[in-house]
């Protein structure tokens, strides 16, 4: 944003539309000191004194001894206090990330993405980051269960081989319902155990699926394949629906793609133009240069009139056909299409729709501009979403109809991940054998008759391929911390040829991946190899793709809109549940949704002018009530959640909650005080919206018109961190364009390219004031700087400082009161009206070299270091809160309990290098100082100086968007100090002269003209 135009933003609805002043609703600590000062009654007084007593007696008891025990015979390689780093694969979702994992004293205690991994490139997302924490889940099963009481693997395996030979005898119908398997070894372990019977059936289902995209190129190339889809290489993407930055696919191969295109400072610069057509807002359209609110149902109109435009560029037969007119403005229509025809072979069209038809019509504009083999490769393809709902649908009629005689699951839930369930879960006490190989028991596993819990990745050997060509390895951290067993052995055991998983996966890799490289002469260096780097390229496994079939292609004339009176549904994936798979991770469960900054819970989202039509405001809980198809209504109430930019006729509600054994997360946090508002009967986090899909034209459906909403009369309170800890910006500030400088600032490409500074101008700091002179930094002077053109709000950061520093889980009560503890948030700014603009900002500790909470300390808890740090002792602190009412950043957290660490088992999870701060003393962000005193320590034991890029910060490493820079600002040539003299950078709140550590670069966006004070496409 130019100086002279500045756009007011703002963080919530509420704050868009009152007329606050910046003194109200920012109370750090709102809560009253009722029953302490003033009156005191008799209760109140008995109460107090009743804690202080209890606090004293705790007090006295005796610490209990703990004892070191050292190693008798050390193992190899292993020195006690020294970590060590494994390469392995993620296996939280389908996209086949490379991780290292950082093990410590026999355990991992930290996921990292591998920078060297193809997919990946370094990066790990928020749920890759949590999934450390499910391996210490105390709900996993501990063993098989048989019947529904545990048993012995012999057992179980004699139970099951036993009903397979009858079932084999009598010819009967065997089934194996998976998720998405990218392991090839597993792959061929499941053919094998199927071909010994006549009527036996692999099934792929993904709860979240692509199978329209597979449908689709199997009618126009022949082939039912998923493109491997290149960001790097588009100049202009478009994008209908499909949230490739958040959950659609690959997000942070997608990110880190979509960030190689995008980089301003590049000579010659290169920027690509990024136009969202989407009915919510999502984190890629909260990225978009250009974004346009659309219905679901608008898709394949859209697709139509714009491949009739370009069809009529290349001279090609294509035309629209008699329709009603276009959701698009001509205009907007004819500029993407110069803009596409324009970058032939350099842009790139996807759509998120379950419509097979509105896909057809995508591959009908990617083959129109020549984008095949350049932006999406078919021939190279994807394996990270192979579901087909047309087989689900037919699975689901034999089961209904009794013809299955064994089903087995793996890596689904379908009674909470489909319509139906309940009748589902009459059909499936019908079937003979039922065995599910869940880790825990969910509401399917709940009804089977062997459950045969898989390992945890990091307790098992695997692999995956999850593109052609990269064969990423899985290698356990540790020994299985209960009775539980690889798939592998699973499948080898009840295919009759039982082994060990590691004798597997070697017997599999020597047969079929070693053939497929020519690099290393012996099997044994191939392997060693690829348990080193945690894979291996290969060559890749090529389908034969057909010529485009312009057959295929119908025009799809009329969008079907909701009748009077009803809205558009919209079922979507949050960042961190995504389809329920994660819903018993706290961590996940606590991290505010990027977009609507709510934890715990899911609801109805209504933009706020639907809402106003109807006379709804934050929390009211409505029923939703759509038709099913039996004639039957389908119904769920939820709290109502204003989000602006989304289409006024839809209502999104997010899928993966209402999950069996989150009713435990009810106990986090202090039940004496208060107990949890708004929870349910059945105690759950959420409501399950698996009732509200539906199967149509062979696929599983997200949207669906005709949706009722009926007030209840009740509300439910949502905790949303989207108002704590807001930076105000006092009225006496300077002001420029007569407004006081903003916490964010963009500025347009076009302005870029001709002014290196955007239209930014250096904020003024004072020449004069009652500090001393700047600390002195003789060695060391640690910094910080985040591109906010780049950083997409992924929140992956987040989680990983999180993990990385011990921040505790403190449950919803604690959020609704403001008290959330993550040292690092990220701030989501507004701008505009119905078509809003959207910024993120992570902000942290500012490491302030006039650090106003230094100066109000009473007990030096907080003070300077010579390397520039704002230092926080927590043996000093005695909790006085002074430093987080003055720290103008608001970022300090004050420890109000002592957080749940019952459970043994989770706090294995707990890294040794950080304090695990008690109750009363205040926290932030360190800069990771447990990071930079290691590569210290290491730099100055092998004698060289500290390079560049050594330490790098738990936010950093994780973000797959490289939009964090950490380093030593006395080093000219750091990463950091070179993004600190950029042009684009600034400080928050540089005005007040708190000279912080950490500074932004200015959003950047790829926009043409300005329109009402914000820059339009």
């Amino acid at each position: 944003m130019g100086e002279d135009s500045p756009t007011r933003y703002w963080k919530s609805w509420e704050e868009r539309t009152s007329a606050a002043t910046t003194e109200a609703g920012h109370d750090e600590f709102p809560e009253p000191l009722g029953g302490i000062v003033g009156e005191l009654s008799r209760r109140s007084f008995l109460k107090a004194a009743g804690f202080t007593a209890a606090a004293a007696l705790t007090s006295c008891t005796r610490t209990p001894v703990e004892k070191a025990i050292p190693y008798l015979l050390p193992p190899e390689e292993v020195v006690p206090g020294r970590s060590t780093w494994y390469a392995s694969t993620c296996a939280g979702c389908a996209a086949g990330c490379g991780i290292l994992v950082k093990w410590r004293d026999g355990r991992p205690i930290k996921l990292e993405g591998n920078p060297d991994h193809p997919v990946s490139h370094g990066g790990l997302c928020a749920v890759g980051q949590a999934s450390l924490l499910e391996l210490y889940d105390s709900s996993r099963l501990r063993g098989p269960l048989l019947d529904g009481k545990p048993a012995s693997w012999d057992e179980v395996d004699r139970a099951i081989v036993a009903r397979l030979e009858a079932i084999q005898q009598r010819r009967g119908a065997v089934r194996f319902l998976t998720g998405t398997l990218t392991s090839p070894t597993v792959q061929a372990l499941l053919r094998r155990l199927l071909g010994r019977f006549r009527d036996a059936r692999h099934v792929t289902f993904d709860a979240l699926s692509s199978s329209a995209i597979l449908d689709a190129h199997e009618k126009t190339h022949g082939v039912r394949a998923l493109p491997h889809y290149r960001f790097q290489r588009a100049e202009v993407i478009v994008s209908l629906d499909a949230d490739f930055l958040g959950t659609w696919i690959s997000p942070v191969e997608f990110t880190e793609g979509y960030g190689a295109g995008r980089t301003p400072e590049a000579k010659p610069v290169r920027f690509s133009y990024h136009v969202q057509l989407e009915s919510r807002l999502s984190l890629t359209g909260a990225k978009a240069d250009r974004r346009v609110r659309v219905l679901p149902s608008e898709h394949g109109s859209i697709l139509t009139h714009l491949a009739g435009r370009l069809a009529g560029k290349a001279n090609l037969p294509f035309a629209p056909g008699p329709s009603e007119a276009s959701p698009l403005p001509a205009t907007l229509l004819d500029e993407l299409a110069d803009r596409l025809w324009e970058a032939r072979g350099k842009s790139l069209i996807i759509c998120g729709s379950q419509d097979v038809s509105a896909q057809v019509l995508v591959n009908l504009v990617n083959h129109l501009l020549g984008n095949y083999g350049a932006t999406l490769d078919l021939a190279q393809p994807s394996f990270q979403r192979q579901g087909s709902d047309g087989d689900l649908e037919a699975l689901l009629q034999e089961i209904h109809a009794g013809k299955v005689s064994a089903l087995f699951l793996y890596g689904v839930n379908p009674l909470v991940e489909l319509p139906g369930g309940s009748a589902l879960a009459s059909a499936l006490k019908r079937i003979p054998l039922l065995v599910s190989l869940a880790p825990r028991l969910d509401e399917t596993a709940g009804l089977a008759h062997a459950v045969c819990p898989d390992h945890h990745f990091l307790e098992s050997w695997g692999d995956a391929e999850a593109t052609s060509g990269i064969v990423s390895l899985s290698q356990p951290t540790l020994h299985p911390l209960g009775n539980t067993r690889s798939v592998l052995e699973s499948l080898a055991a009840w295919g009759g040829r039982p082994a060990a998983a590691y004798d597997l996966l070697r017997e599999h890799w020597e047969r079929r991946i070693f053939p497929r490289q020519h690099r290393e002469g012996s099997f044994q260096a191939f392997w060693d190899r690829a348990v080193q780097t945690g894979f291996a390229e290969v060559e890749p496994r090529r389908v034969q793709v057909k010529p485009f079939r312009t057959a295929a292609v119908r025009p799809i004339g009329r969008a079907e809109r909701p009748p009077t009176g009803t809205f558009a549904l919209l079922l979507y994936p949050k960042v961190g549940i995504l389809d329920g798979r994660h819903a018993n991770n706290p961590w996940l469960q606590e991290l505010p949704d990027p977009i609507s900054k709510v934890v715990w819970d899911n609801y109805a989202c209504l933009s706020p002018a639907a809402a106003a039509r109807l006379g709804l405001g934050e929390g009211e809980v409505v029923r939703l009530e759509v038709a099913a198809g039996d004639g039957k209504a389908v119904a769920l109430e939820l709290p109502v959640h204003l989000q602006p930019g989304q289409h006024d006729a839809v209502v999104a509600v997010a899928l993966g909650y209402g999950r069996r054994g989150t009713e435990r997360f009810a106990k986090i946090g202090p039940q004496w005080l208060l107990a949890r508002p708004g929870v349910g009967a059945d105690g759950l986090v959420g409501k399950d919206a698996a009732p509200l899909l539906h199967f149509q034209g062979g696929t599983l459906r997200y949207d669906r018109v005709g949706l009722r909403l009926t007030r209840t009369g009740a509300t439910h309170p949502l905790a949303c961190t989207q108002q704590h800890h807001r930076i105000t910006t006092p009225k006496n500030l300077p002001l420029v364009g007569g407004e006081a400088r903003p916490i964010v600032r963009e500025t347009r490409l076009s302005l870029l390219l001709t002014d290196r500074a955007g239209g930014h101008t250096e904020g003024a700091q004072e020449t004069e004031d009652l500090w001393p002179p700047d600390h002195p930094t003789p060695g060391h002077r640690w910094a910080m700087a985040i591109d906010l053109s780049a950083c997409t709000g992924c929140s992956a950061c987040v989680i990983a400082c999180q993990a990385e520093n011990n921040i505790p889980v403190v449950g919803k009560d604690e959020v609704l009161r403001q008290r959330e503890m993550h040292w690092l948030r990220i701030d989501r700014y507004y701008a505009g009206e119905d078509e809003v603009d959207v910024i993120h900002q992570p902000m942290l500790c500012q490491q302030c070299d006039n650090a106003p909470c230094e100066t109000v300390c009473p007990v030096l808890a907080t003070v300077h270091s010579a390397e520039g740090l704002n230092q926080q002792i927590y043996n000093r602190c005695v909790g006085t809160r002074y430093c987080a009412n003055n720290c103008p950043y608001k970022t300090r957290r004050f420890n109000w309990f002592a957080y749940a660490r019952e459970d043994r088992l989770q706090n294995l999870v707990l890294n040794p290098d950080v304090t695990v701060r008690s109750r009363g003393v205040m926290e932030k962000c360190t800069f990771c100082i447990q990071r930079i005193q290691a590569a210290k320590i290491e730099a100055r034991q092998r004698g060289v100086p500290l390079a560049d890029g050594v330490i790098q910060v738990a936010c950093q490493q994780s973000c797959p968007a490289r939009a964090i820079a950490f380093g030593d600002l006395n080093d000219p040539k750091s990463q950091v100090a070179q993004w600190m003299q950029s042009p684009r950078r600034y400080r928050v709140l540089e005005e007040m002269n708190f000279r912080p550590a950490v500074g932004y670069l200015a959003v950047v966006r790829n926009r043409t003209e300005t329109k009402g004070g914000a820059p339009h496409g």
